[in-house]
């Protein structure tokens, strides 16, 4: 490792100036600020899809999304269970990435078929069934 004055390391740039008396010397460390900058834009929002299937009866479905969702009512689970019915799938909720992924796997360890797609390119039916934060 070299001593010349500015180095561009880690940890700031060090200079090492002499003083006027014998054997001393002064070591300046200059302190920079390195903060992470944040995104302008917003993470985006995606959705977890229930599908339609012909093996589960809406009793289990109900339990299931109130289980996986946690704060999902027996009426709101009802309401997401009839649109998947009648147009093959519906949205049950509409959140970040990582929470996404956690209730679309809940789901499919309760048997039932569930996916997740980015909220802004979502194309289908069911797309009003919101999630346990509405209604």
């Amino acid at each position: 490792m070299s001593d010349s004055g500015g180095g561009g390391g880690g940890g700031g740039g060090m200079e090492k100036a002499k003083d006027k008396k014998k054997g001393l010397s002064t070591i300046v460390i200059d302190k920079t600020d390195t903060q992470m900058e944040e995104a302008d834009t917003p993470e985006e929002m995606w959705r977890v899809i229930l599908h339609n299937d012909e093996v589960h009866t809406f009793n289990y479905v109900i339990r299931s999304l109130q289980k996986v969702m946690g704060t999902l009512d027996r009426k709101k689970a009802f309401d997401i269970c009839t649109v998947t019915h009648g147009q093959g799938q519906a949205t049950v909720d509409e959140c970040w990435k990582e929470q996404a992924m956690k209730y679309c796997l809940g789901l499919q360890r309760q048997g039932l078929t569930a996916s997740i797609a980015p909220a802004n390119k979502f194309e289908g039916g069911g797309n009003d069934g919101g999630g346990p934060e509405s209604g």
